[in-house]
């Protein structure tokens, strides 16, 4: 398992006491952790899976907010002074979960300063991707929309994405299944990209990039 990224500061003492506060859990694929409106009184440390944030729409249109990877935290609410959730969260894959109270974080943080410090440091990080996120969809069009979403969530040498489908790309952009197949097939046949099953490799990273940053 993935050591979790705020506690990196730590010992290893220091980090198994912390483990002692926790309860860690193995949950399917598919469980949801929370949902909108629930009271949000635990932090929740992913320690291998990943596991999506995302809300809905009134006609049932899911759309992505965030995807948490293995060794980061989620359900920042309960440390917020917000009461409730705002969002679901749910389970991509089986994954291994700990959560803490907001009490045992409470006195985490204040055992452990520097561990309240990455915590800061990664709500900072995530209000800056949540902008430029906004700024996304509400200036650039849905092409470059899922240009950039492909340049971002893109692996190795040969920016590849395995195991996302069409309608996972959608909820992530904002648009339906079918329209983001269009404009995945747009893009397939002006050369920018390779289309397979649950499979996109860029073969024009330039022109996919100069899609990306247009308006």
């Amino acid at each position: 398992m993935k050591p979790i990224n705020v506690f990196c500061d730590l010992s290893h003492s220091e980090i198994e006491d912390v483990h002692k506060k926790m309860y860690t859990s193995t949950i399917k694929s598919g469980t949801i952790i929370y949902r909108p409106d629930e009271v949000a009184n635990e932090l929740f440390f992913l320690r291998n899976g990943s596991v999506e944030i995302y809300q809905t729409s009134r006609d049932g249109k899911r759309y992505v907010l965030s995807t948490v990877t293995q060794g980061a935290f989620f359900g920042e609410m309960a440390i917020g002074g917000r009461s409730v959730n705002t969002a679901y969260a749910a389970a991509v894959e089986q994954s291994i979960l700990s959560r803490m109270s907001r009490s045992s974080i409470e006195q985490m943080v204040a055992k452990y300063p520097l561990v309240g410090l990455r915590i800061m440091q990664a709500l900072a990080n995530r209000l800056n991707e949540a902008e430029s996120q906004l700024e996304t969809l509400a200036l650039k069009s849905l092409t470059a929309r899922l240009a950039s979403l492909i340049l971002d969530l893109g692996r190795g040498p040969n920016l590849l994405i395995v195991g996302l489908t069409h309608k996972d790309l959608a909820e992530r952009v904002g648009t339906s299944r079918e329209t983001a197949t269009q404009v995945l097939n747009e893009l397939k046949a002006d050369g920018f990209i390779q289309i397979g099953r649950k499979r996109i490799q860029v073969l024009d990273l330039k022109g996919l990039q100069g899609i990306a940053d247009s308006y």
